[in-house]
This record gives structure tokens, C-alpha cells and sequence, in this order.
């Protein structure tokens, strides 16, 4: 994205010269507008700016721990080029002291903190930047770096218990079909020669493993050449946004995943929402920014239609209630909180109860599997164990 210099002048009077990043001018004057700041001129700047020669990316927990120090040092009182000397000279992580680096200098220059993180989209999310951005304005940086720091902390878990949730049945659905092909492909080759030897009709049990045997001899490098290009071509489709909306929209259909993965979009937009609104982000504002944040592309279509309705006058909650992905107790939290005056409480109250469910669902996950997994494994025992036994009971009548 291009730089625009700006001239504005914020709601204390004063006029304020400085660099933003942004697509356009229309948007650069619509952040300037949500920040009560007077637009006087904004220009694009043409110069070959440093932000396209560090295309970097750092670790999350390096961020993170950036972030703490930052707070508790400007907290201390510790003026702001001064913390970030101090934290280039700790960071491990040589790319993020190039990083720091480049913001204390940019500083120094006279930019403000967030039009300075601006320059590395790829480091510091749009929630970053514009509750930072908030924070200059209201003289509440301090208390910004917390809140941000902590909904980056209880996302990133979050999307390790998401991780973690996922794996276990993904190992368990592996093995299974891993032990049934070797089976298939060792124990039943040592029979088949006797069963045909009796010239009875074989039972369907034995047809079909028999069948797979020699699918799996005969065509197996095939069968792999067509496993491997349809996972390619699956691949390929989620990476266009038709087919990742279309994975999202039929992940949140499966009868047991598609529940934790509606838990898992709720607390996050809980908590997305619950630190914007601490941090003083209009409701527009904080709306764009999520859709930017959420990983799934049904919340994200979902939250545009939302946002378009709180725009045109409509409450957040009634905006919310006409949408199927979301859950009554958000909107009625919600309801309440704005009825009240007290939507913060609410939000952190909601994103803290699914969190909590999204935990104990992850340490929950395998007594939720292991019926399924018992089902399977029955009916590939039952399965195997017909194979076997019917044509020795006919060979057994016969004798």
C-alpha cells in the first residue's frame, strides 16, 4: 500500500503533520475523519519508501513479548525512543531489531508510533496499529499496549487449542485407514488361495476385501498419483476465496467440529471487539478491522452485512440476530450491554465463557472422538472378521 503525507488537525487544535498508510486518499481521510481530526491536505508520497524494502515477518511470541516490555516501560515513565533503544539492544531476533530500528527512526523524524508500525503490515496487525493510533490520541498508549497485548496473547492460544483439536482426529482417522490397508494388504493375500481353492461362491465380506487387495497391488502407484493430485487440486481451490469460503462454510456443517469451530468465531469476535471498543475504535472502524483479523470467511462476509446494517441506524445486536453463525447468548449479552452502557463488560464476559468452552472441548476432544473412532473400528473388525470366518464356515459344512 502507498504512503500519504497528511496535514489534520486533531481535537485538541493542534495541526499534525505525518505519514499513513493507506489504499487511497478517500480512505486516508475516512481514518482521519474517525479519529475527530480536521483533514487540510493529503498527498501521496511518489518517494521510494524503506516499508518496501523490509518485507519481514517475526514470530508472534517476539511481538508479544515487544509489546509487554513497551507498556512497562512507558508505564515506568520511560520515554518512547528511548524503550525502543532499549528493546533493540535485548531483541535476539536480528529482523525485528531491523524492525525497531526503522520505527525509532521514523520517530525521530517526527512520525507518530502507529504511522511508524504502519510500515510493517506484515508484523503489526490492523488492530495493532489503530488501537495504538486510538491511543496517541487519547494519551492512553500505556493501557492500549495491555489490552492489545492481551487479546494477541489469548488469540494465539487460542488457535493452538484450534490446532490441537484438530490433530488428534486427523492422527486417529491416519492410523485407521493405515492399519485396514495393511491388513488388507498382508493377512488376506495368505487366505485368498485357500478360499478359492473350495470353488464356492465367496461371501460379500470376502469379495470386497479381496477387491481391495488386488485395487491396491494393481493400481496402488496410480491410486497414489490420484490421491496426490486431488489433494493438490484441493489445495489450489482453498487458496481462491470461492473455495475457501466454501471449506469454511461446510467445516462449520460437520456435526461435532462444525459447533467447536462456531465457538471458536465467537470468542475471537468477543474479543476483537471487546479490546477495539476498550481501546476507543468506532464501531465502523472496529467492524473493517475484523473482517480483516477473522480467519473464517463465512464470519467474514457475515460482519460486512452486520457493519452495513449498523451503518444505516440498526442496533449491534439486532444487526447480529438476523445472522444464523452467531449464538444467543452473544446477542443477548450484547442486547444487555448495550441497553446498559456497559458493552465492554459484556463482551469480555462472552469471549471469556467460549473461550473457556473452546478449552474444554480441546481437553474434552478425545472422549468426543472415541465413540466415532469405537463405530469405525467396529464395523472395519466386523468387516475383517466376516471376511475370514464365512467362507471357513462353508469350507467347515462341506467337510
Amino acid at each position: 500500500m502507498p504512503n500519504f503525507k497528511y496535514k489534520a488537525i486533531n481535537p485538541e487544535g493542534t495541526t499534525i503533520e505525518s505519514v499513513l498508510m493507506a489504499p487511497d486518499v478517500k480512505d486516508v481521510k475516512r481514518q482521519l475523519q474517525d479519529m475527530k481530526m480536521v483533514v487540510i491536505s493529503v498527498q501521496e508520497v511518489k518517494s521510494g519508501k524503506k516499508t518496501d524494502q523490509f518485507k519481514l515477518t517475526v514470530k508472534e511470541n517476539i511481538v508479544l513479548h515487544f509489546t509487554k516490555q513497551l507498556y512497562t516501560l512507558l508505564k515506568a515513565g520511560v520515554p518512547i525512543i528511548a524503550s525502543l533503544r532499549a528493546l533493540k539492544e535485548q531483541t535476539p531476533d536480528e529482523g525485528f531489531k531491523t524492525i525497531i530500528e526503522s520505527i525509532q527512526t521514523d520517530i525521530e523524524g517526527g512520525s507518530k508510533f502507529s504511522d511508524a508500525l504502519s510500515q510493517f503490515p506484515k508484523v503489526f496487525p490492523s488492530i495493532y496499529i489503530n488501537s495504538v493510533r486510538i491511543g496517541e490520541i487519547s494519551g492512553t498508549l500505556e493501557e492500549t499496549l495491555l489490552y492489545v497485548h492481551d487479546f494477541m496473547a489469548s488469540d494465539s492460544q487460542m488457535r493452538k487449542d484450534v490446532k490441537k483439536a484438530f490433530r488428534y482426529p486427523m492422527f486417529v482417522f491416519i492410523g485407521i485407514i493405515g492399519a485396514f490397508v495393511v491388513f488388507t494388504t498382508t493377512v488376506i493375500p495368505n487366505f485368498i488361495p485357500m478360499f478359492q481353492s473350495t470353488g464356492n461362491e465367496l461371501p460379500l465380506p470376502t469379495k470386497i476385501l479381496m477387491g481391495m487387495y488386488y485395487l491396491f497391488t494393481d493400481y496402488g502407484l496410480l491410486m497414489l498419483v490420484l490421491i496426490a493430485a486431488l489433494i493438490t487440486a484441493v489445495v489450489l481451490a482453498v487458496r481462491t476465496p470461492q473455495g475457501k469460503y466454501k471449506l469454511d462454510y461446510l467445516l462449520l456443517k460437520l456435526p461435532i467440529m462444525g459447533e467447536f469451530i462456531k465457538k471458536v468465531n465467537v470468542s475471537r469476535f468477543a474479543k476483537l471487539f471487546y479490546t477495539m471498543n476498550k481501546t476507543g475504535i468506532n464501531i465502523t472502524r472496529a467492524f473493517e478491522i475484523m473482517q480483516q483479523t477473522m480467519d473464517n470467511t463465512v464470519y467474514n462476509k457475515e460482519l460486512g452485512i452486520v457493519a452495513d446494517k449498523i451503518s444505516k441506524g440498526e442496533k449491534i445486536a439486532d444487526s447480529i440476530a438476523q445472522s444464523p453463525y452467531f449464538t444467543s447468548l452473544l446477542i443477548e449479552m450484547i442486547s444487555i450491554g448495550e441497553k446498559s452502557g456497559s458493552l465492554d463488560e459484556m463482551l469480555y464476559s462472552v469471549s471469556e465463557y467460549y473461550n473457556r468452552e473452546v478449552s474444554d472441548t480441546v481437553a474434552n476432544m478425545t472422549s468426543l472422538i472415541e465413540p466415532i473412532v469405537t463405530v469405525i473400528m467396529g464395523g472395519m473388525i466386523l468387516l475383517l472378521a466376516l471376511a475370514m470366518f464365512m467362507p471357513m464356515w462353508d469350507m467347515m459344512d462341506m467337510m
